[in-house]
């Protein structure tokens, strides 16, 4: 695929929440998005996790809905990244309740046990049946959902996929349009106490999302797009929102570009996603940690294949070609990411078994270039032994 690639050559779904509501206090303007999407005042499903609650981020939502006539009931018991029993759980309850509504506010992983609740509510079955482990389709549409992010990362208010964990494993949740949410709120306040090493983390997630959907060969137009405005508003958000929690406009830019990364997964993850499932299936490291470790190495993985759409990635970037890979490699060590998976203690003879893990359990078959054992090896090697990204040669 070509820089300039005629978007139209395949016809591509670019599937969006229908309603976007973005800026400063927008998480209390919930009741009038619900209203336009025509949802009666009704049972609603609450999803958070503990923190959240103890920070009371949910309060302007809750005050909202209860305002407008909503009766609301909290499932709040998510601890950190959900496995499919957490999941099921969270669908008990909304199956119990039967809701007119469910919302959820948080990361990531609340934003996907909402949307996993929403879905199953008509439709039969565990949520693990519903991952690339069964298959199954859902039959039913879902009951609306309205997401309400707290990180700026996962882009999970944008996207149809949802993510368990299954044991050591990643279950994935894919390209479902009944887990597409209704609405998103984007208020940026919601994540001025994000500590530093979270904002870090949830950014180089998003930064990934917009990279590897450049670099996918499922991109499309309306990808490049979201994907090439992401980047921008992430390489120069990030470093500020970092060392300057309380930077507004930082915040705001780096949720936009969370959402904005979100979207660029309608073209699919690349390598680096694979990469980092297996990294943190051993290390229990989160998610965009793990990715930011990937990222510079996945470009160079496929640099040859894909100069063209490196070169975009550059472009939107304010990179010289060149220096592409190296720069953002330099971005994510300026943040706090390690320069090994030697440093994280990692013992060098598990390499083999990630690489095989890698091909079986994660393949790419959008990646540039297809995913071998041989050049897997020695990419993991190279991480291993902290090779800079741009420099590392088979």
């Amino acid at each position: 695929m070509s820089a300039a690639f005629t978007p139209y050559e395949i016809a591509r779904p670019f599937r969006t929440p229908s309603r976007i509501w973005f800026g400063v206090g927008a998480s209390g303007r919930i009741a009038e998005c619900v209203g336009e999407i025509g949802v009666p005042p009704g049972p609603a499903l609450l999803v958070t996790d503990p923190v959240v609650e103890r920070l009371g981020l949910a309060r302007p939502v809750a005050q909202s809905l209860t305002a407008a006539g909503f009766a609301l009931h909290r499932y709040s018991d998510i601890p950190g990244e959900p496995s499919v029993e957490v999941a099921d759980s969270a669908v008990a309850a909304a199956r119990a309740l039967s809701p007119a509504l469910v919302v959820g506010v948080g990361g990531g992983s609340v934003m996907d046990v909402a949307k996993l609740s929403a879905a199953l509510v008509r439709n039969p079955g565990s949520v693990f049946e519903y991952t690339q482990f069964v298959k199954r389709r859902f039959d039913a549409p879902g009951v609306p959902t309205v997401l309400v992010p707290t990180t700026a990362g996962t882009g999970a208010e944008a996207s149809q996929n949802a993510v368990v964990t299954k044991g050591s494993l990643k279950a994935f949740a894919n390209n479902h349009p009944q887990l597409l949410a209704a609405a998103a709120l984007l208020d940026p306040q919601l994540t001025y106490s994000l500590p530093a090493k979270v904002t870090a983390e949830t950014g180089l997630d998003a930064l990934s999302h917009c990279i590897e959907g450049m670099l996918s060969t499922n991109a499309s137009a309306l990808t490049d797009a979201t994907s090439a405005q992401g980047i921008g508003l992430i390489v120069r958000a990030l470093p500020r929102a970092y060392r300057e929690g309380g930077d507004a406009s930082a915040r705001a830019d780096m949720l936009l570009g969370a959402y904005l990364g979100g979207l660029s997964l309608n073209a699919g993850m690349v390598v680096g996603h694979s990469i980092a499932y297996t990294i943190a299936n051993r290390l229990h490291c989160p998610h965009g940690f793990s990715c930011a470790l990937a990222l510079p190495y996945a470009m160079t993985y496929s640099r040859r294949p894909a100069a063209a759409r490196l070169a975009l990635v550059a472009r939107a970037a304010g990179f010289a070609e060149s220096d592409t890979i190296a720069r953002v490699q330099g971005l994510c060590q300026d943040v706090g990411i390690p320069e090994s998976l030697r440093a994280l203690g990692l013992e060098r003879e598990r390499l083999p078994e990630m690489v095989d893990e890698c091909l079986a359990q994660y393949p790419r078959p959008n990646n540039p270039r297809p995913l071998d054992a041989q050049g897997l090896r020695s990419l993991y090697t190279a991480m291993w032994e902290g090779r800079p990204a741009h420099l590392w040669q088979e």
